[in-house]
């Protein structure tokens, strides 16, 4: 499996659990559309920061998703909230190589949430 199949295989695994719930749906569905803009326009640590710091659980439970999306594919065992947490610590604490490592990373997954939320979600912005 390529990387990038990789990536949307284990993207799509997340996005496929809110089809069916129309409240977290819409929300979800919306933030993933956004994300890839925001990381482009404002950073990586930034964008984690505005998503993080929404109100909306389905905003929050986006952006856990994407950080457990990013250690799955590191092969490390951090899920939700905690891999979200590590993560933003890691991209907050790195060296402006790794820091370019991670931000292109992100833009890969962030692509194939985007994607995935306008197949399976029908996701449009408001």
């Amino acid at each position: 499996m390529t990387r990038e199949q990789n990536r949307a295989a284990r993207v799509y695994k997340y996005v496929k659990k809110y089809e069916k719930n129309e409240k977290v749906r819409k929300d979800y569905g919306s933030m993933a559309l956004r994300f890839p803009a925001l990381l482009r326009s404002a950073g990586l640590v930034q964008a984690l920061a505005f998503v993080d710091s929404r109100g909306n659980d389905a905003h929050k439970q986006f952006i856990h998703d994407f950080a457990s999306v990013i250690y799955e594919l590191e092969g490390k065992p951090k899920r939700g909230k905690e891999a979200f947490e590590q993560y933003f610590q890691e991209a907050r604490d790195a060296q402006l190589a790794q820091y370019l490592r991670m931000t292109r990373e992100a833009l890969a997954v962030a692509d194939w949430f985007k994607r995935f939320a306008q197949s399976v979600l029908k996701a449009e912005l408001d």
